[in-house]
């Protein structure tokens, strides 16, 4: 395909680039890959609404894209689910200190 790898838009970059985004205006091939991307696993998700667990890189998307599924039953579950097998350091997720959608594991307060 020819280009420098450095040249190609990557799903992190991409994401970086809309939240760093101050007045609103995204780039449209950021928005294009985001789009493209969040469809893509929305698809998946809905394929197997009970079962489907989210990548790390998944889940920033959806996290980006929370306030479209933040009412979704089936959204809500995969949120549920993702945060139930996900192993590793919360602040590593992209979102995980400002998710409001991640559920508490203890069941305490």
């Amino acid at each position: 395909m020819g280009g420098s790898s450095s040249n190609q838009l990557t799903q992190a970059r991409a994401l970086q680039i809309a939240k760093d985004s101050q007045s609103g205006q995204i780039p449209p091939p950021v928005t294009a890959l985001l789009e493209r991307n969040i469809g893509d696993l929305w698809r998946r998700i809905q394929a197997q609404p009970t079962t489907y667990i989210m990548s790390k890189d998944e889940y920033a998307v959806f996290n980006y894209y929370q306030g479209r599924y933040q009412n979704d039953r089936v959204g809500q579950q995969a949120v549920a689910r993702f945060w139930n097998h996900y192993k590793g350091e919360g602040s590593q997720v992209d979102g995980a200190r400002s998710s409001s959608t991640a559920p508490s594991t203890s069941g305490a307060r």
